[in-house]
């Protein structure tokens, strides 16, 4: 194991493997796979066409009433009135910007769920290569384990070993066996998530690496990351747009409908025709519809503001977990634990350890590596939710 080397660029390990399969291409299957994107997707696309289909004029009304006079066969007389209803022009052209807007802040919105669910899948990828590096390193003991088992039947045969020695290789060689079964069990149970997430398709997780993230020097380059392009700030800051404009629309709800027509009227042989011209005052609902559009504008605003808010106390949370997982990692050596197990295993070899004390002063040693595979994780999924914008 090689010492972990901080620079900054990032944290470059050397702590397991070489792997190849790439994270993106992992993440651009789920994505494709997605149900609920695919969902959001269509659904999206419905409510544009719907608020498209809102702002067109109603259908032409044709009326046709016959009448009838005691003493005449059939039809004595009948009106045909052929109307169509429309709002002023300023008001189509109103709600057409409404229309837009909310069109707009669908697909921030739609981006957003994009975002949070690839963040989401992320970070099971990040705890699936945290689990390989935890089963590699349980295999690594269960090997020594299994040579230690064979060393000290032979010993106990020799009568150089104690029944408490054996007793503890045994036991400590039981707990890796069911310690590398709960890894490889987690490790399913996110595989399977992952495929969950991709439709059930079935997706390939073997051979994941951390990817390589863009590590903030400060405090403000973590803002701008967090801050720049964020789609979540993004679908607030049009959501509020698209309120302002519903705001506009229902206060042009005072203006009159026309309604423009043709009348024909038959008596008889005889027939009269005329044209239909009428208005219509919505002057009992527009009060209450401004009220309703103004309280959506204010809950958007504030929603915006609770938005920038958190993102403003993420700035700060996220760079003291950073620093201080980089300090904390920094302070690892992993040469010198790998050197440390290779001197107690010397000792037990030549006779100068018990293998009692070895695996009080190993499982020490091995608890550290533990330690620091899980620190390494943590610090890439705090990375993770620093650059969750390029995803």
């Amino acid at each position: 194991m090689k010492k972990m080397i901080l620079s900054a660029a990032g944290i470059l390990l050397a702590f397991a493997p070489a792997f190849g399969r790439d994270m993106g291409d992992v993440l651009k299957e789920i994505e494709k796979g997605n149900l609920e994107l695919q969902a959001k997707k269509l659904a999206n696309s419905a409510t544009v066409y719907d608020l498209a289909a809102e702002n067109m004029p109603d259908a032409p009304s044709v009326e046709y009433s016959p009448f009838f006079h005691k003493g005449v066969s059939g039809v004595s007389s009948s009106e045909l009135v052929v109307s169509q209803e429309f709002d002023f022009p300023t008001l189509y052209s109103a709600r057409s910007k409404a229309g837009k807007l909310q069109g707009e802040a669908l697909s921030e919105q739609y981006l957003t769920k994009r975002r949070d669910l690839l963040l989401q899948a992320k970070e099971k990828c990040l705890s699936i290569v945290m689990l390989d590096r935890q089963i590699a390193l349980a295999k690594e003991r269960l090997e020594v384990s299994e040579q230690l088992l064979l060393l000290v039947e032979k010993r106990m045969k020799a009568g150089d070993a104690t029944a408490l020695e054996e007793n503890r290789v045994k036991i400590e060689h039981m707990d890796l066996q069911t310690e590398l079964a709960g890894y490889e069990t987690e490790r399913g149970i996110l595989a399977d998530d992952l495929s969950t997430l991709a439709g059930n398709a079935a997706i390939d997780t073997q051979g994941m690496d951390y990817p390589l993230e863009t590590v903030p020097a400060n405090a403000e380059q973590l803002q701008t990351l967090l801050f720049s392009g964020d789609t979540g700030m993004k679908a607030a800051e049009a959501t509020v747009e698209a309120m302002r404009q519903e705001v506009e629309v229902a206060r042009q709800g005072w203006i009159p409908k026309l309604s423009l027509g043709y009348r024909r009227n038959t008596d008889g042989s005889e027939a009269s025709n005329g044209f239909l011209v009428g208005v219509a005052f919505p002057i009992y609902s527009t009060g209450k519809r401004v009220k309703a559009a103004t309280a959506r504008r204010a809950a958007a605003e504030l929603e915006m503001e609770n938005t920038r808010a958190r993102l403003q106390g993420e700035v700060k949370a996220l760079y003291n977990e950073l620093r201080q997982l980089q300090k904390t990692l920094s302070i690892y050596d992993g040469t010198l634990l790998d050197e440390s197990l290779r001197l107690l295993r010397k000792s037990v070899d030549s006779g100068i350890m018990t293998m009692t004390d070895y695996y009080t002063e190993a499982d020490k040693i091995n608890q550290k590596k533990l330690s620091y595979i899980e620190t390494e994780n943590r610090y890439h999924q705090v990375l993770s939710r620093i650059n969750r914008n390029s995803l």
